[in-house]
């Protein structure tokens, strides 16, 4: 992203635009739901999305795809009781894939081994 800004200082904020001064949330908000409108993402209203949403997602995305309570804390720089406390739901849902990945699921709702 500083390479894209191309601040000469290296200490420059990356979302500003002279990198000394930060944008204001209403300028963020702005260009974040204008993104949010060009990528004809459904139900933007209904959904609430914020500049927030885009951690929820990576986050939701690094437990499914397997890294550990532990890891995504690091990753974040929060502790694993709070990434447990959010996100513990989606446990269950990974054990359900994971009992499931050998069997199928029929049109009519039954599954049978593959």
């Amino acid at each position: 992203m500083k390479e894209l800004t191309q601040h000469e200082n290296s200490n420059a904020l990356i979302f500003s635009i002279d990198g000394e001064e930060t944008l204001s949330k209403c300028i963020v908000l702005y260009h974040f739901h204008r993104i949010i409108e060009l990528a004809k993402i459904e139900e933007r209203e209904a959904r609430d999305l914020v500049p927030y949403s885009l951690r929820h997602f990576m986050i939701t995305q690094r437990i499914m795809s397997g890294l550990n309570f532990k890891q995504i804390a690091d990753m974040c720089g929060t502790n694993v009781m709070q990434i447990e406390g959010t996100y513990y739901d989606l446990n269950d849902e990974i054990r359900l894939t994971n009992a499931l990945a050998d069997y199928k699921r029929n049109d009519d709702g039954t599954i049978e081994p593959i």
